[in-house]
């Protein structure tokens, strides 16, 4: 797409230069792991509310499981 395009993905940092240096920093510190679900909502909203918002998407999405 940047060759397409004509522009690297940011300024004069192509999308196989990120690529690479996420390469290099995975065989160095091993691969990144995701935070609890929630840990970045929890800091705007609260904890409990996070917690509430987490378990009706799980209802939800087991819901939707039953239904398929």
């Amino acid at each position: 797409m940047e060759v397409q395009v004509g522009a690297d993905f940011k300024h004069g940092l192509s999308m196989a230069e990120i690529i690479r240096r996420a390469a290099e920093l995975e065989k160095e510190l091993g691969p990144v792991r995701r935070p609890p679900a929630g840990t970045a909502m929890a800091g705007f909203v609260g904890k409990s509310t996070t917690a509430m918002y987490l378990g009706r998407r799980d209802l939800l999405r087991e819901r939707l499981a039953l239904a398929s």
